[in-house]
């Protein structure tokens, strides 16, 4: 009678186990690939006062998505936020306000905060920055790459909180695109959608 039981018990324990595994080997791909998704805020394009323009780029694709959306009337102006040293002759927001230049956006146009060195002090900076300064739309919009986007938002949201300024976002794409699919299966998205996770975990614990 024992016997039987635990023969039950065993067969029940394995058919779960067996259960378990086989979810596992279906599921593993739409949880990590929605991991990789949860990290992209939906864009939201409404008229703002500054577009906020975040250093960290590679390829300035983060730049082009500035002016464009400058050109298309978003924001009458854009704030290059980065303190980040290119070489010991200039700076990533130098750099990147050259291009803005270069893409037709006017140098009276352009604000540089030259002194943050994480998304958090990018968003520290920018609220230090537009103190004091009529906002008529009451909103900013934030640029970066895509995969960034929702960790920029939450600390933004969190800085701004008590300001009276909405923060919406809109994502650049780089060339070398992150893969947000299968992104395991590629090493340099593998490196860049588990950093940024880890990042996004601390900034939820920090702040």
């Amino acid at each position: 009678m024992m016997k039987r039981i635990f023969m039950k018990k065993k067969r029940i324990v394995f058919g779960a186990c067996v259960f378990f595994l086989i979810a596992i080997f279906l599921l593993y791909k739409p949880i990590l690939n929605g991991m990789a998704h949860y990290l992209v805020y939906p864009d939201k394009k409404q008229k703002s006062d500054y577009i906020i323009l975040l250093g960290g780029e590679r390829d300035g694709q983060r730049t082009r998505k500035a002016a464009e959306l400058y050109k298309a009337g978003l924001a009458p102006k854009i704030i290059v936020s980065s303190g980040a040293r290119i070489s010991w002759r200039t700076t990533e927001s130098k750099e990147m306000v050259a291009l803005l230049k270069q893409l037709g956006v006017p140098n009276e146009d352009i604000i540089l905060e030259q002194k943050s060195r994480s998304t958090y002090e990018n968003a520290l900076y920018t609220r230090e920055l537009l103190k004091g300064k009529t906002l008529h739309h009451k909103r900013i919009t934030l640029v970066t790459d895509n995969w960034h986007t929702r960790r920029s938002i939450f600390i933004f949201r969190k800085v701004f909180m008590d300001s009276g300024i909405e923060v919406n976002s809109v994502a650049s794409y780089s060339l070398e695109k992150v893969w947000l699919d299968n992104w395991w299966q590629d090493h340099e998205s593998t490196q860049e959608i588990l950093t940024e996770w880890a990042r996004l975990v601390v900034y939820w614990i920090k702040y």
